[in-house]
């Protein structure tokens, strides 16, 4: 879809929904790219002979609409759609949160679509780096679907029960054979200021279900925020003995309003059923200046070192560059980005 085109779609879209629709229609979306400088360990004699590179970190766009169907229902749809704004063709696709649905507000929403996992929402709360930023945690949790985002998903939302949310999500495929199902929830905790989040997943396969669980908490504490995660995976990729559990730590400094300062570690272990140690860590750090709510530009350092047999990688995921070294090898570098919402 060219960019031409994109904008009269747009444009007629609006047009139309403000002429007949009886919808709050809101238009939003991120822009966010950064410039990375790396340094990867290559199988010899391979080097890396281009160190710059320029990365469009999760960039979207997005369309809300919510009908107000009285006694506290609504209609609910939303599209949203991933841009990538760093080369000469504007690439357009729609593999983000797309979904229609209802809203009651003392029941909850339930959404039909394409979906944020909760193991993701889980692992929000205790990633210092945005989830789109180089040095994000998702490098090293990212396994065994824990932070998918699930096609054909049915999602329930609950009200605020207090301080407690609750997310529980169903996803199936377009085969009636195939046993790729699965189930996700999680519950959230809103103890001002403290956030703790704990989730579990189940995937069917052929063979033996992948399951697993998540927790992760951040407390804010003055200019001081502290977090933490842990995650354990069984059976990934269905097979029995491929367990795997991660953890991390995260602080950040807030000072003189717009600055923050901020560190995170994380590990993987080695799979349980691994003849040779097949693990990983994380060092991230980071500088972030805000010049508003919406508009920050920050500075990062982000280093993963691979055990023997280990094979991650800094980046990917959010951050729209992927540095992966050689099995036991590292991979670093800098990051300069910038981030504009609207």
């Amino acid at each position: 879809m060219n960019k031409k085109l994109l904008a009269v779609a747009v444009g007629a879209a609006l047009a139309a929904s403000a002429g007949i629709s009886q919808a709050d229609v809101k238009v939003y979306g991120v822009a966010h790219v950064s410039v990375d400088y790396a340094d990867v360990d290559m199988t010899p004699p391979a080097e890396v002979t281009n160190p710059l590179n320029v990365a469009n970190n999760s960039s979207r766009f997005g369309i809300k609409a919510k009908e107000d169907l009285g006694g506290g229902w609504a209609g609910l749809a939303q599209f949203e759609i991933f841009v990538d704004n760093t080369e000469a063709a504007l690439t357009v696709n729609s593999n983000r949160n797309n979904f229609a649905g209802i809203e009651q507000k003392s029941i909850g929403q339930l959404l039909l679509g394409r979906m944020d996992s909760a193991q993701k929402d889980v692992g929000g709360i205790a990633d210092l780096f945005y989830r789109e930023q180089l040095g994000e945690s998702r490098a090293i949790i990212n396994y065994a679907g824990a932070d998918s985002r699930n096609n054909e998903s049915v999602t329930y939302n609950s009200p605020k029960l207090g301080p407690v949310t609750f997310k529980v999500q169903w996803f199936g495929n377009d085969s009636l054979t195939n046993t790729n199902n699965g189930f996700d929830a999680n519950v959230k905790i809103a103890l001002k200021p403290v956030t703790i989040g704990v989730g579990y997943w189940n995937t069917d396969t052929a063979t033996e279900d992948t399951d697993g669980y998540r927790l992760a908490v951040k407390a804010p504490i003055g200019p001081v925020t502290l977090a933490a995660l842990y995650q354990q995976a069984n059976s990934i990729g269905g097979v029995v003995g491929a367990d795997r559990a991660a953890y991390g730590v995260g602080a950040a400094f807030k000072f003189l309003g717009k600055n923050t300062v901020k560190a995170q570690y994380y590990v993987a272990d080695a799979a349980d059923n691994a003849a040779t140690d097949n693990g990983a860590n994380q060092l991230s750090v980071g500088y972030d200046f805000a010049f508003s709510k919406t508009t920050i530009v920050y500075v990062t350092y982000a280093k993963v070192s691979n055990d023997t047999a280990g094979t991650f990688s800094i980046g990917g995921n959010g951050h729209g560059e992927t540095y992966t070294p050689i099995a036991g090898g590292e991979a670093s570098a800098f990051s300069f980005g910038t981030r504009v919402a609207f």
